[in-house]
């Protein structure tokens, strides 16, 4: 079986018009394969002075820094691992396909995402 190549980009960026009341804005994923996009929100805020346009990414050494940016490269290590999975497993790969296994609402990956929800959910509080 021949193999589809695909392009397959994952980018965080603020959404800046969902600006909180203590000045912070939400983070958002955005992953974009072979020219579609999908995206969602990190619900997590983060005050946009703390953030790096062109590296998406939180900077400095704060601890709201560095909360983020963990947060940045285990979303980020995950869409990647989807994706490959993805890839071996069946031809097709979209980024709506990606981000809804991430999100757990692909029924088969449920659980294993569940428990990576609970996961992070621990760590971050």
């Amino acid at each position: 079986m021949k193999r589809m190549r695909s392009t397959f980009k994952g980018l965080f960026f603020l959404k800046r018009d969902k600006q909180k009341k203590d000045g912070s804005v939400p983070v958002y994923c955005r992953i974009t394969i072979d020219g579609k996009e999908a995206r969602f929100g990190m619900k997590k805020n983060i005050d946009p002075k703390l953030w790096n346009v062109k590296e998406g990414k939180a900077t400095g050494k704060s601890a709201e820094s560095s909360e983020v940016n963990a947060l940045l490269e285990k979303t980020k290590a995950g869409i990647h691992k989807i994706y490959r999975d993805i890839q071996e497993r069946e031809n097709a790969v979209s980024a709506e396909k990606v981000k809804n296994i991430f999100l757990g609402i692909d029924s088969k990956q449920y659980m294993l995402l569940k428990a990576f929800d609970e996961h992070v959910e621990e760590n971050l509080i």
